[in-house]
């Protein structure tokens, strides 16, 4: 009797280990690292477009490398920071969820001179400005972003638009294409891509793979983008001109967010 009660307290402590074990996790990397950067028009909870795991396999895309997908360098380092830069970074967010600029703006312009070194500060600092529709600034600020920390690939997609948007697509190329060599599996670098070749360069053969791509990266396809591919799989196969469905590639244009 006394070796049965021994075993039903070994099991039931046993039992309190799993349970414990299973219930336990990693806290969500802070918002306010250096190399975490918070775009706060285009965050989002679900992330099932960022992918970050090391195994997940894919079928390959000949925009994407061969091998296993690598984690995003750009979360990778940790930058050591103090509780009241953490405080005033959220408070800034906070601030450009609410698109409350002037507030927002006050106190990003606050920790880039304090923190001049923190690169996700002046990627939110240039969403701002260009929230404000100062461009200039802007382009100013993304590229501060980018040389204090060249891994900072949402840094190239926001000025890859300013580019974009002011018809210099062979930069705008180029900055998509610095930022997939920092990381190739970024699934919205291979999206925007893709739209600028489709719709500003008149490129459908180079926008499918990264189009496939941007899909194969995803969690989740997304059918929106199944309808563009299965369109330009068409155009592409039977060599035809894109310019009878330029209504809907408008639309398209209007529909799709540059970044999230």
């Amino acid at each position: 009797m006394i070796f049965n009660s021994i075993l039903r307290t070994m099991l039931y402590f046993l039992m309190l280990a799993v349970l414990a074990a299973g219930c336990s996790s990693n806290p969500e990397k802070s918002a306010s690292d250096n190399d975490s950067s918070v775009s706060a028009e285009n965050k989002s909870a679900d992330k099932k477009s960022e992918v970050d795991s090391p195994t997940k396999p894919v079928v390959l895309s000949p925009a994407l490398p061969a091998g296993p997908i690598t984690p995003n360098p750009y979360r990778q380092s940790k930058a050591k920071i103090s509780s009241q830069v953490d405080i005033s970074f959220r408070d800034a967010v906070a601030a450009m969820q609410q698109k409350n600029w002037p507030q927002a703006e006050s106190l990003l312009q606050a920790l880039t001179v304090a923190n001049p070194t923190l690169s996700g500060v002046q990627l939110n600092l240039g969403i701002v400005y260009r929230a404000k529709n100062d461009l200039p600034k802007a382009a100013e600020a993304f590229n501060r972003a980018i040389t204090v920390n060249p891994k900072n690939i949402d840094a190239y997609n926001q000025l890859a638009l300013l580019k974009r948007e002011s018809g210099e697509f062979a930069a705008a190329e180029t900055l998509y294409q610095k930022a997939l060599s920092v990381w190739p599996f970024h699934p919205e670098s291979h999206k925007n891509i893709a739209i600028l070749y489709e719709l500003y360069m008149g490129k459908p053969e180079q926008a499918l793979p990264h189009f496939q791509a941007y899909q194969q990266l995803l969690s989740a396809p997304d059918k929106q983008v199944d309808s563009w591919v299965a369109d330009l799989q068409r155009r592409v196969g039977g060599g035809a001109s894109g310019g009878a469905s330029a209504e809907k590639e408008t639309t398209k244009a209007d529909q799709v967010p540059e970044v999230k």
